[in-house]
């Protein structure tokens, strides 16, 4: 096999004196076309992170396509779940499962599988210098060991890797103890996975056809990039919850459905959901028509991902040219990541980028490490981090920062543990002016989630993580593109 991280190497030293070679990008794999970009047709010249933007927008479509299926296993999922008083459980690698257990927009109720899970010591009474999603009591709540015939258990995996490895031990485990198991796969495995176990009631799958690695293939560049069965998973599997909550309905049943950490006092509102309530007993229940939510959410979702990088498209090529200079002249490129972007070791990331995970809000670990023309990509949530800016400021590097504004403040600042409050803007024109910041609105729904449930006060089901990935993947794509170029 060829030494991926070797050739990568070895470009990134001659990256300044290759050739432009004629033409951006070509795609092939399944799922994807060689006709030119329908997103770019109003442009001179088409970027390679617009391929993505086609790529997700294409998606939106083939979930369409698959409404019969993804409803069907929600109604299986809703029959055993209100009957048999059964679970709702996460299983496979951890983007997948963290997806949405209690995320802003899922069922409260929600677990994660974790047959291997560590015991974790609690936090000191009374502690409330951290919200209670980072608490130890939250780890241990969240993560079940064991389940059972009851139980449905949504299975499957972002990174090809851990599929290899894990499935049908999980598979196996899981079809053990008599659990609904439904695989959320590309249809080859899925094939395999019925060949070693045969058609089965407690086995559904929904499916899609994109390949394994990266799915754009920028010539000169030694691999393809920008990973898209990520972005598939759990566009699939948030379908499925938006098809499971209409199930529920149809059953008489309300979910409890979690706020957003980033409106005003959250626990108040989530933590009796967790703790207490699986249906919410005080509201009368509207039934809705099979596909209905499924397709609502698709339509929220082709709205906020075709309104990116229209009007921004600027600023994208700006600070994809600010990041290709800094890997080029052997500068840091950062990629501050929030949740729902969690590309480390995923095949198809070139690695171009340092890329940090959220732990803070603020990532004081850049006060050690940040220096002077390095570069910050910011993909973010629905705040400014001042912190941040301080820090890049003040070593003379640049900042790319990428946010959501919002239309309605919370009521007071949000406190967001040690980090808060936390500074919502409803324009980008109310961020500081600098040279070497630029700013781009993310134009995901407000506090995430975007699906509204006749009769219940908080909306239903994730935006953000699907415009975080074509904000993140299209900034991968169009550095790549650049440092071909030069």
């Amino acid at each position: 096999m060829p030494n991926h991280e070797t050739n990568r190497r070895e470009f990134l030293k001659e990256a300044t004196t290759l050739p432009w070679v004629a033409g951006l990008v070509s795609l092939d794999g399944a799922g994807l076309t060689a006709e030119p970009t329908k997103f770019t047709s109003d442009t001179k010249e088409s970027q390679a992170g617009d391929q993505y933007v086609d790529f997700a927008l294409g998606q939106l479509s083939r979930a369409s396509d698959r409404m019969p299926s993804i409803t069907a296993a929600a109604e299986a999922a809703a029959e055993r779940i209100v009957f048999r008083n059964g679970g709702l459980i996460g299983a496979g690698d951890g983007a997948f499962t963290a997806e949405f257990a209690w995320a802003a927009g899922g069922i409260a109720f929600t677990k994660q599988w974790k047959p291997d899970k560590e015991v974790v010591a609690p936090s000191q009474q009374g502690d409330s210098s951290k919200p209670f999603y980072r608490t130890a009591e939250y780890e241990e709540s969240m993560y079940v060991r064991d389940v059972s015939s009851n139980d449905v258990v949504v299975l499957g995996f972002e990174n090809e890797h851990d599929e290899e490895a894990h499935l049908l031990p999980y598979v196996n485990q899981l079809l053990g103890n008599k659990a609904l198991v439904i695989l959320f796969s590309s249809e080859a495995t899925a094939r395999n996975v019925r060949d070693s176990y045969g058609a089965r009631d407690d086995l559904l799958t929904i499916t899609h056809d994109v390949s394994n690695g990266g799915i754009i293939q920028i010539p000169s560049w030694p691999d393809k990039i920008c990973a898209g069965r990520g972005f598939v998973q759990r566009l699939n599997l948030w379908v499925f919850q938006a098809e499971l909550i209409g199930a529920f309905l149809r059953r008489g049943k309300i979910p409890g459905v979690l706020l957003s950490v980033t409106y005003e006092s959250p626990q108040i509102f989530n933590i009796p959901l967790i703790n207490s309530y699986r249906f919410i007993p005080a509201f009368e229940v509207d039934s809705v028509s099979k596909g209905f939510f499924g397709k609502t959410f698709l339509d929220k979702l082709k709205s906020i991902l075709g309104s990116i990088v229209p009007n921004q498209r600027a600023k994208f090529r700006q600070g994809a040219e600010w990041l290709a200079a800094a890997v080029r002249n052997h500068h840091k490129a950062f990629a501050l990541l929030i949740h729902g972007v969690d590309p480390i070791g995923l095949p198809g990331d070139p690695g171009i980028f340092t890329c940090i995970t959220e732990g803070n809000a603020q990532y004081p670990e850049l006060n050690k490490i940040c220096t002077k023309d390095d570069v910050a990509l910011f993909v973010g949530y629905n705040w400014y981090p001042p912190q941040l800016a301080e820090s890049i400021d003040r070593v003379g590097a640049k900042l790319v920062l990428c946010i959501t504004t919002v239309q309605d403040l919370p009521p007071r600042p949000v406190m967001y543990g040690t980090e808060g409050p936390l500074y919502h803007v409803t324009s980008l024109d109310q961020l500081p002016k600098r040279d070497n910041h630029i700013y781009i609105d993310e134009k995901w729904s407000q506090y995430d989630a975007c699906l509204k449930i006749p009769g219940y006060p908080v909306l239903a089901n994730s935006s953000s993580r699907f415009a975080l990935n074509v904000v993140y993947w299209h900034f991968v794509a169009d550095t790549v593109e650049l440092l071909v170029k030069a």
